[in-house]
């Protein structure tokens, strides 16, 4: 039995997740979590770099999550960035001013998109399907044939992206301008992906689906029922019906909405909610399987406007 600790630094949470790994029989189990919605994203400034106002959130929540590491005193700890840190200018300073905490790696969209759907396929037993992880800052889509990752792409379309579609005058979201933009985004690579009766999703916004539906396994209508509930709801209505936090109330609209719209794309009749995602997918691999590749192989990632990403 192994103890590691994995800290995810995203675009909208930093999460520390402990875990007691049983590499002999290939098991994990999750002893404790926390979240800090830091909403980095937020705090990049109109050239592309973090400002201080970012960099002190990060340093606050990780000087926390090195406290609580000690009482676990892990055998290892893993400490990674996904969109935002990848996408900023002064990304190399944010590295250096947070190593004397956590030596952090900062993954490629490929990698992000690879160890997401790994821990989803940690999960769920289907041979063929497609799979969707929706953190702030961007969005992943895989499809899996016989249980294996074919092909992957990384979309800028994260939940902290749709501002353009928030009313400033009503505080809420124009659901049919985030179709529409998902649409735009998705739908030319219809053909890359091919269609799929099953949908399965990632992430803690699409988990938060589950609550208010009551169901792992989503069917498109009521998911077109739950998209409505969430908005005759306020936050603070939706998060006390619910059990959901407060900050996840704030993503839930937009992810349901992306997940309806691309059921809609590829014809996908089923929504299935995975409870495993990108920090599952790093246990198995690195911990488990005991490997660390830079480059996932069969897997072909390009942001939204077709470049590969490295």
């Amino acid at each position: 039995m192994k103890s590691v600790a994995v800290i995810d630094i995203g675009s909208n949470t930093i999460k520390l997740a402990v875990y007691r790994v049983d590499v002999g029989k290939k098991k994990f189990k999750e002893v404790y979590k926390e979240s800090v919605y830091a909403r980095l994203l937020n705090c990049v400034d109109e050239s592309g770099y973090l400002t201080e106002e970012g960099f002190l959130k990060a340093r606050i929540a990780l000087e926390s999550f090195k406290e609580k590491i000690s009482f676990f005193q892990p055998d290892e700890t893993i400490a990674f960035a996904t969109f935002v840190i990848r996408a900023i200018k002064n990304r190399q300073e944010f590295l250096e001013r947070m190593k004397d905490l956590f030596d952090i790696e900062i993954l490629s969209g490929e990698a992000e998109a690879y160890y997401s759907t790994l821990g989803a396929l940690a999960d769920v037993k289907y041979k063929t399907f497609l799979t969707f992880d929706i953190g702030g800052g961007s969005l992943e889509l895989c499809r899996i044939k016989n249980r294996h990752i074919e092909r992957c792409k990384s979309y800028l379309l994260g939940t902290l992206e749709f501002k353009d579609c928030l009313s400033q005058e009503t505080g809420k979201y124009d659901i049919k301008c985030i179709r529409e933009k998902v649409k735009r985004g998705v739908a030319p690579d219809k053909s890359l992906f091919g269609e799929s009766s099953r949908l399965v999703g990632i992430g803690g916004s699409i988990r938060a689906i589950k609550k208010i539906t009551g169901k792992r396994k989503v069917k498109k209508k009521l998911l077109k029922d739950a998209v409505k509930e969430i908005k005759k709801l306020s936050p603070a209505e939706l998060a006390f019906k619910y059990k959901i936090s407060i900050e996840r109330t704030k993503t839930v609209l937009t992810a349901s909405v992306v997940a309806l719209q691309i059921m809609d794309i590829f014809n996908c009749k089923e929504l299935v909610i995975s409870k495993y995602g990108i920090r599952e997918g790093i246990i198995y691999e690195r911990v488990i399987k005991g490997e660390k590749r830079n480059r996932p192989v069969k897997s072909e990632v390009t942001d939204k406007q077709g470049v590969k990403l490295a």
